[in-house]
């Protein structure tokens, strides 16, 4: 498989080396891939890694957005790592709210 393998390629596609992955889905994704493999004559496989590059390229441009957002928000600062707190970091990655919660976590303190 190609890493830049998009769907659209499916029917001008060449084959390559790849690597084994073995991962466990929902019946009903199964189904809705073997439908599009059939219609665009693909291999299941084929349209699992052309939907997988579309789906990183879309993440890479959302998480490069989110960072810049973050960056912006922090005017320069390092923020705290849990999702959504725009506190600036302290220790560990964290603010230091964040921060003691974890040690109390860590230590059995807190229930």
């Amino acid at each position: 498989m190609r890493a830049e393998l998009r769907l659209s390629d499916l029917k001008t596609r060449e084959r390559s080396t790849s690597r084994l992955m073995n991962v466990k889905i929902p019946a009903h994704v199964s189904e809705a891939i073997q439908k599009v493999a059939d219609d665009l004559g693909a291999s299941k496989t084929e349209v699992v890694v052309a939907l997988l590059n579309e789906g990183l390229t879309v993440s890479a441009s959302t998480l490069e957005g989110l960072r810049s957002a973050r960056i912006a928000v922090g005017a320069g600062k390092r923020l705290c790592r849990v999702r959504g707190c725009r506190h600036p970091f302290v220790a560990k990655g964290y603010c230091a709210a964040h921060y003691q919660a974890a040690r109390r976590r860590k230590s059995g303190l807190s229930n």
